[in-house]
């Protein structure tokens, strides 16, 4: 059994098929060009683009025929990549100063790029770098002449697993017959994982070393409901499976006839139901479940994929495209929120020790009013004849809060002026994202018609945990009893006032929050829109008397730990499907088990990742030497061997020093092999100095 993250949910088994298909190009050609030669490598630079470009709107038209439009948009935003000036000139920079050949610039500019998207902190954006390392493929691939298909030869009824998975190879693969998805990268936002969604591809992703652990032939279950994947399963496993399979069908049947069904619990109280979105595909499939509306539109996408700021008009056609599909339902409109840890291109910012906490949200719009205004008038003018809303990021206190209102009384003016219209009532909201809004909340609320509670960014803050990287992600838990003292506080003013409150961070998302977040006093709910109907039912299969009783309960506990068992205990009663539970023996025994390794932490103090197992502890262990880190040793007790733990520890130590921008020795010779396995990794190393046992 081996464990990942779900990002298309089902159940599937097959047997496996291995793919490479997405694997970074390893033997770039790299070679210096005369002068004369440059005007040439240039002219290859932009036949290849115009080749590429053909090809994408080859695919994006298949699967506009056989997916819909707003499934194709997705590859919209590649096109759009592949036009970036940033990326030509810098490909043309690499040509004309550096004397490099067109397809090591191309490699070049195109890892430059992913890199500066790999560093946001949002994870939607962050896997744009996915799209980035696609265009990037394909121009090499043309350059190269590389005839490979993008698809490898399918048989029916398989499972890839792959390395990563690209959406132009996963837009190829209706009709192949192909069950199930195991991808040791990928993202839930990523453009390949909405298409997976897109065609009921069960998914899972952050699998780690699956290319290595599966091979070619092996029947594989995906449980893509828990979140693991079992290889060559037993015959009671089978069976056990075999009654899952049949139990899920029932339930998605059910889930199926939600569509269209008022959102209420048992004993009548009404829940909002709405969508996060951030493209048009996202509202589509908003609209086909049954969505409310869209609780919270983040507009940063569109941005993104320019290589200049948006007109007022390319706003004002976004945003309309968006929320035609959601009306008669509000589409509540965040306004852009960018700044150092999600930077454009074209838009160059002073850098910050500490972005998440610097000059981004409302602080930085404020700052470029030109910015802001724009964006505030094409909101404007859609209002006119459509339901929307404007909501304000990252507000801290009344001044924010103040400014922001008067920079909309401007839009307005500017709006009135010119002899355009606009619903002059339209509604404006703050999220509470920052603990000085949670705790400002009764006064913003004489200023504001509604708040949004990020919870994603709250949490975080609250507890001084970094939700994506470094040694405290594991202190994030918006189980901790503080959230829930917030929440339940955010709720009860918001109320007190007549205020409506919303939550959308990725709790709201989750089923087994539900009924928790009914008792805590929130009737609406903005959630990822692949988990609509989940949520639905958990909150039509629950009472308000229950749910609070459940709230008032966690509210009187002390610790995080205790909170999270109450809350587990109780949606284990009440899921509608729940996966096998198996002991651990019988599934994966001997040397070669696949067993999910220890859980590896970071010791900063001692200087290394640490898998603890009982009383033995595994460690890769590190030392700084300069501006390197040299990895030195690993050491895995006897009783520990062969569950995979020394590769775990690798990996994790190399995901860190990527997150950290670390350039490594591998001094330790098994880390050296593992790099060598795992060439994804070998721009880390620092080739000063060889590898030594």
């Amino acid at each position: 059994m081996i464990i990942g993250q779900v990002a298309s949910s089902g159940l599937a088994r097959g047997r496996a098929l291995l793919c490479d298909c997405a694997r970074k190009q390893i033997a770039i050609p790299r070679r210096q060009v005369s002068e004369a030669e440059v005007p040439g490598e240039i002219e290859r630079f932009d036949a290849a683009v115009a080749a590429v470009e053909r090809k994408l709107l080859e695919v994006q038209e298949s699967v506009r025929r056989s997916l819909g439009k707003d499934e194709a948009e997705i590859f919209e935003a590649q096109i759009l990549l592949l036009r970036d000036v940033q990326l030509r000139d810098a490909v043309r920079e690499l040509c004309l100063e550096n004397r490099l050949n067109v397809e090591a610039a191309v490699d070049d500019a195109i890892k430059r790029l992913m890199d500066l998207f790999a560093r946001l902190d949002d994870p939607y954006f962050r896997e744009r770098a996915t799209d980035l390392h696609d265009v990037g493929r394909r121009l090499l691939d043309h350059l190269e002449e590389n005839g490979r298909p993008d698809v490898p030869v399918l048989h029916d009824g398989c499972v890839i697993v792959a390395n990563e998975l690209l959406a132009s190879v996963v837009a190829q693969l209706e009709g192949h017959g192909v069950r199930a998805l195991i991808i040791e990268k990928g993202g839930l936002t990523a453009h390949a994982t909405i298409l997976a969604r897109s065609l009921g591809i069960p998914t899972l992703v952050h699998v780690p070393e699956a290319t290595r652990r599966i091979r070619t032939g092996d029947l594989v279950i995906v449980d893509a409901l828990a979140g693991r994947a079992l290889i060559n399963p037993q015959a009671e496993v089978l069976r056990r499976y075999d009654r899952l399979a049949a139990d899920l069908q029932v339930h998605l049947g059910v889930l199926k006839g939600l569509i269209g069904v008022p959102a209420v619990t048992r004993d009548g109280t009404a829940i909002k139901l709405c969508a996060n979105i951030g493209q048009t595909a996202d509202a589509l499939t908003a609209a086909k479940l049954g969505a409310d509306g869209a609780g919270l539109y983040r507009t940063e996408f569109g941005f993104m994929v320019q290589d200049q700021f948006p007109s007022e008009d390319e706003q004002y056609y976004f945003y309309r495209a968006t929320a035609e599909h959601l009306q008669p339902g509000e589409t509540v409109i965040r306004l852009l929120d960018v700044g150092s840890d999600k930077p454009l291109s074209y838009f160059p910012l002073p850098r910050e020790g500490n972005p998440a906490l610097g000059y981004r949200g409302i602080r930085l719009l404020l700052g470029h009013p030109t910015l802001m205004q724009a964006q505030l008038r094409a909101i404007l003018r859609l209002s006119a004849s459509h339901p929307v809303a404007i909501l304000l990021p990252m507000i801290d206190g009344m001044d924010d809060l103040l400014a922001a209102k008067a920079a909309i009384e401007v839009a307005k003016a500017e709006l009135v002026a010119t002899g355009q219209s606009f619903n002059r009532d339209i509604r404006v909201g703050a999220m509470i994202e920052t603990p000085a809004a949670a705790i400002l909340i009764e006064h913003l609320a004489d200023e504001v018609d509604f708040f949004s509670v990020g919870t994603n960014d709250l949490v975080q803050f609250l507890l001084a945990a970094d939700r994506i990287r470094g040694e405290t992600a594991s202190t994030y838990d918006p189980l901790h009893p503080a959230v829930i003292q917030v929440l339940a506080t955010l709720a009860r003013v918001a109320s007190s006032k007549g205020k409506a409150i919303s939550l959308c961070g990725e709790i709201a998302s989750d089923p087994a929050y539900t009924k928790l977040l009914i008792g805590l006093g929130f009737r609406s709910l903005s959630v990822n829109p692949g988990q609509l109907l989940e949520v639905k039912y958990a909150l039509r299969s629950t009472t308000l008397h229950d749910a609070e009783s459940l709230a008032g309960q966690v509210l009187a506990m002390r610790s995080t730990s205790a909170i999270r068992t109450q809350v587990e205990a109780d949606w284990k009663r009440r899921r509608p499907v729940s996966s096998p539970e198996f002991p651990k023996s019988s599934l994966t025994t001997g040397a070669t088990t696949n067993a999910e390794p220890c859980p590896i932490s970071h010791n900063v103090a001692r200087q290394r990742f640490e898998s603890p197992a009982g009383a033995a502890l595994a460690f890769l262990s590190y030392v700084v030497e300069g501006g390197r880190v040299v990895l030195d040793h690993t050491f895995v007790p006897d009783e520990l061997r062969g569950r995979g733990i020394a590769a775990a520890l690798a990996r994790r130590a190399l995901d860190e020093a990527r997150q950290r921008r670390w350039k490594i020795v591998p001094r330790c010779s098994y880390v050296a092999r593992f790099i060598e396995r795992h060439p994804e990794f070998a721009d880390l190393v620092d080739r000063h100095e060889e590898a030594q046992d």
